[in-house]
């Protein structure tokens, strides 16, 4: 069966990956996207599901932080290109916290790796509590909550394409349509602007794509922990992508950013960054799946594991 340029170029695109950690996750950090552009008059949709499993906590004399439980996201992504070298998209996410449904699965798979537990054999299975506390900031979710998170609007211009080799620019806004309280937004307006590159054959490699990007998210002002969020932070990913066969890719990717709070705690005021790995197969013409799963590198900034699965086309 024939298979279309963009269909081949999607095989080989990047995990639309982020951190979600539930600290993290209400700002408006952008998902790796490559520098290809949705063609001209081209209509490309995308449906995406994160599960998350994260533990990790730490204790100051005055401060907190505790993050336990499972966060579970849901993206409809729809991005249309409307003239020749321009993007223009939407992403909506659904999101539900609760308890941690896969502590067991998770502990036991430490057990068989031979890897640290971080404390998690220390505290019950299945609960649900994301807790920071330092001075008059106390930002915490101890039950189930579920509801549309911050709605984020993109454009994407083509800067440059040449032979392997293209070059774009991507920026975004995040709105204020999720809610502080329930751990879906922040309730304030975030602005992002990226450069990406993405370069076909590789080192020479035909079977290879590199991806990369570098960006800066500027954080409005919002309900969560707002005396402590930074006013911009830097941000990027990489992508090595290799193609096995006309239907099928495996993927090595890692996506990084600064610190989002001015606090001393790893969790949320370092720089973060996971590994993420995974395959995109193509199912019949057009429709795509992608499946990674990542873990945080850097330990404690990010999920201890996220699971992620996508179905995308285009017409």
């Amino acid at each position: 069966m024939h298979l279309s340029l963009t269909a081949k170029a999607d095989l080989l695109a990047p995990f639309a990956t982020s951190n979600i950690n539930p600290f993290v996750l209400v700002h408006g950090l952008p998902d790796a996207r490559p520098a290809q552009l949705v063609p001209h008059r081209v209509l490309a949709w995308k449906i995406q599901a994160d599960v998350a499993n994260n533990f990790t906590s730490d204790t100051k004399p005055f401060d907190s932080i505790l993050i336990d439980g499972e966060t579970y996201r849901a993206n409809l992504s729809l991005s249309y290109g409307f003239s020749d070298g321009w993007e223009v998209g939407v992403v909506v996410p659904y999101i539900r916290h609760e308890p941690g449904q896969l502590d067991s699965f998770i502990e036991g798979f430490h057990d068989i790796l031979g890897l640290s537990e971080a404390g998690r054999d220390q505290v019950p299975r299945n609960l649900l509590n994301y807790d920071y506390r330092s001075g008059a900031s106390n930002q915490s979710l101890d039950k189930s909550v579920n509801g549309i998170g911050d709605i984020r609007l993109n454009l994407g211009y083509r800067i440059r394409e040449h032979d392997n080799r293209v070059w774009s620019i991507r920026g975004g806004i995040k709105l204020p349509t999720g809610d502080a309280d329930d751990f879906t937004g922040s309730e304030g307006t975030d602005v992002s602007v990226g450069l990406h590159l993405s370069e076909g054959a590789f080192l020479g490699k035909e079977s290879l794509t590199f991806h990369g990007s570098l960006g800066v998210l500027v954080l409005g002002d919002g309900e969560f922990v707002e005396d402590q969020v930074e006013d911009w932070a830097v941000y990027g990913s990489s992508t090595l992508a290799w193609r096995l066969s006309p239907r099928f890719s495996l993927k090595a990717q890692f996506d990084f950013h600064s610190a989002l709070y001015d606090t001393g705690f790893d969790e949320i005021g370092s720089f973060a960054g996971q590994l993420v790995l995974g395959g995109s197969v193509i199912l019949g013409k057009k429709v795509q799946l992608d499946v990674s799963v990542s873990e945080d590198i850097i330990v404690n900034t990010a999920p201890d594991v996220v699971f992620n699965i996508a179905l995308r086309s285009r017409f």
